[in-house]
């Protein structure tokens, strides 16, 4: 009997090797920054033959990818229902801020202590051009170049546990982040903000660097708070109205029934 038939030609052992990553992977960041950008609202539900079509997979990658975000709290998987993007309260975002405050602080600390010159160099060319475009009041610009600056300065610890935990941490913050800044405005302000964090780092003390970080984060998180307490508001006050409008219907009164 013939044994197996040998590949021809002079094709390396490797040639079998998967060359690209599973799909769920593949497709997992884009909806993770659908949800984070809040293209999908708190509250929607995922469709999965929508996804699967604007994808171009089957279920069963999808559902990979969906069960990562509920790993990642991005999500609910609700029986019978799906994939629901979830609704942190004003508890979880202070819980989360307390967390990204002391991670970040912590970074502060390190890289000033550090004084890597090619990671403050960084810091420094980052915190000129978000000053740039806060004064063209370019907000999208800004607002990226703010996420570029807190994220180099934690990856300039070159602690890797920290990173990421802060990668982990920042999918929630950077969510509410992008809901408030759907309504505020980007101003010169908002750029100087950091002036004391980048003097800090740059002149190596270290502990003014992480009280000047821990500073202008808590400031952040009020913001951020005020804004979901006011989202809150206006929803409910809407909810209410809409109740108010709709017609009353009258009932019938029978003598067993309790008014």
């Amino acid at each position: 009997m013939a044994g197996p038939k040998k590949d021809g030609g002079d094709a390396p052992p490797s040639a079998s090797v998967v060359r690209y990553a599973p799909m769920h992977n593949q497709i997992l960041p884009h909806l993770r920054r659908d949800i984070v950008e809040n293209r999908w609202k708190s509250g929607a539900r995922l469709s999965e033959p929508l996804l699967c079509k604007q994808f171009g997979v089957s279920r069963t990658p999808l559902r990979e990818a969906l069960k990562t975000l509920e790993a990642e709290g991005l999500v609910r998987l609700v029986p019978h229902v799906g994939a629901v993007v979830t609704d942190p309260g004003a508890t979880e975002i202070s819980e989360t801020m307390e967390i990204l405050i002391s991670l970040e602080q912590l970074a502060a600390i390190r890289v000033a202590q550090s004084g890597r010159q090619e990671v403050l160099r960084d810091i420094r060319r980052i915190y000129v051009e978000m000053r740039k475009a806060a004064r063209r009041a370019d907000a999208p610009r800004y607002y990226q170049l703010n996420d570029d600056f807190h994220l180099c300065l934690v990856r300039g610890t070159g602690n890797r546990s920290l990173i990421d935990m802060h990668e982990k941490v920042m999918w929630h913050v950077h969510r509410e982040r992008h809901r408030a800044n759907e309504v505020e405005s980007v101003s010169i302000e908002s750029a100087e903000s950091h002036h004391a964090i980048v003097d800090a780092l740059l002149e190596r003390r270290a502990e003014d660097a992480g009280h000047a970080l821990r500073k202008h984060l808590e400031k952040v998180s009020k913001l951020m708070l005020a804004n979901r307490l006011a989202q809150t508001t206006t929803a409910t006050t809407a909810a209410a109205k809409s109740a108010m409008a709709k017609p009353k219907i009258k009932a019938k009164v029978g003598r067993n029934v309790r008014i």
